[in-house]
């Protein structure tokens, strides 16, 4: 009976949790680097060309987080994550996407923490209408 309950719980909250309004990209690095090399930059190139045509007409709230990332066993890894959301930024804003607010932050990863923490991620989070949203 309690599997049951479990089950029916999962269903349930599985739809509330169904979409995800963010639209969401990460820039990686080579070890000990801040350089964004160019095939990152043509991917996100490409990703900012969708957003900017997803997203012509929004007139509504938006936020863009940028967080920079470094793994604990690179070099100065708590700079390494500054510059790297430094580098990240810019390129953004050399794109002309940095739009709404603009929010910012740095992290050093532990070992075993995630798979590749030599990163910079990029969250836009447009408000309705969005892709989730259900009204008009």
């Amino acid at each position: 009976m309690h599997k049951l309950y479990a089950i029916l719980s999962m269903l349930i909250s599985g739809s509330v949790f169904a979409c995800m309004p963010g639209e969401n990209f990460d820039i990686y690095f080579p070890p000990d680097s801040a350089i964004i090399p160019a095939d990152e930059v043509l991917r996100l190139v490409n990703w900012v060309a969708d957003q900017k045509i997803t997203y012509a007409n929004h007139k509504t709230k938006e936020i863009t987080w940028v967080s920079g990332h470094a793994e604990e066993r690179e070099r100065n890894p708590a700079q390494l994550a500054q510059a790297r959301l430094i580098a990240g930024r810019a390129v953004l804003d050399q794109f002309g996407f940095l739009r709404g607010t603009v929010k910012a932050s740095s992290r050093v990863y532990s070992k075993n923490d995630v798979e590749n923490g030599r990163r910079v991620e990029i969250s836009f989070e447009p408000d309705c209408p969005n892709k989730c949203c259900t009204r008009q």
